[in-house]
């Protein structure tokens, strides 16, 4: 159970890696010549904060079919094979971001050079340069997003709840960090906290479909298995391509261990 939530962790906090709002003072550039990569980067941006992973990672694809060289969306995309341990992948990425020679920010140079170092070793330590980019950036979400990726990527939950704790004061919208922030407090056996933080996540953003299916997740930690199928039906019945895989495991585990039919509910 460790294990799959930490792998959690770092799915939510890949999502929060892509969050992008507007914030007060200066914002990490993001730099492309093409107007319609950029779109399709914004768009990739708003499925990754409702941790929709598929459909950012397919407006991802579309982005840098109008730019190659688009740096960030090869970067999110390295990123992205990191977690999903797509090693051919990672290296395509990677070397593509590696490739940009000019133009680039110098918080982009920054990223360029936390991929290099990735490259030789997926588990290297780069928080250093999530760190600088929170020190550059101290008013821009995405900042701290980077730095809690790199941190997931070592397993450091407590700097990763350090990190959370202080971008929800900058943060405009605080749910991505919520969801994050409680999967970590669950990796943590923190369950108290985890309920409080996933209580947080629906309040701040219920029509969101992965807020029910966080929680739905906290249930089944809890082995409150019919509580989980019942949230887990209602993220199904929010958005009918979210896939009710997890209702039908948490239902078979119910009657498993209670002895219980539960009538299938149709949304």
């Amino acid at each position: 159970m460790m294990k799959k939530i930490l792998f959690t962790v770092s799915i939510l906090t890949f999502g929060l890696l892509l969050y992008a709002e507007k914030a007060s003072g200066q914002l990490m550039p993001v730099t492309t010549g093409s107007a319609l990569a950029r779109e399709y980067y914004t768009e990739a941006l708003k499925y990754f904060d409702e941790v929709r992973l598929q459909k950012g990672h397919d407006q991802l694809v579309k982005a840098l079919r109008e730019d190659s060289g688009f740096f960030m969306a090869n970067y999110q995309m390295a990123m992205y094979c990191i977690w999903t341990e797509d090693l051919q992948g990672f290296e395509e990425y990677s070397e593509a971001a590696l490739s940009s020679k000019s133009g680039l920010s110098q918080a982009e140079e920054i990223l360029k050079g936390a991929v290099s170092r990735l490259k030789d070793y997926s588990g290297a330590d780069v928080t250093d340069a999530g760190k600088k980019l929170v020190e550059m950036f101290p008013n821009d979400i995405n900042a701290y997003n980077n730095l809690i990726w790199f941190q997931s990527i070592i397993n450091d939950l407590e700097g990763q709840l350090t990190t959370v704790e202080k971008a929800l004061k900058i943060a405009g919208n605080p749910a991505p960090l919520y969801n994050t922030m409680g999967y970590i407090y669950l990796a943590l056996k923190q369950n108290d906290k985890a309920e409080s933080a996933f209580d947080k996540y629906i309040e701040a953003d219920p029509g969101n479909p992965n807020v029910y299916d966080s929680k739905g997740d906290f249930y089944m930690v809890k082995k409150e298995f019919k509580k989980a199928y019942e949230l887990y039906l209602k993220a199904c019945s929010m958005d009918r391509e979210w896939d009710n895989e997890k209702a039908l495991r948490a239902k078979a585990l119910y009657e498993q261990t209670e002895g219980k039919r539960i009538d299938i509910i149709t949304m």
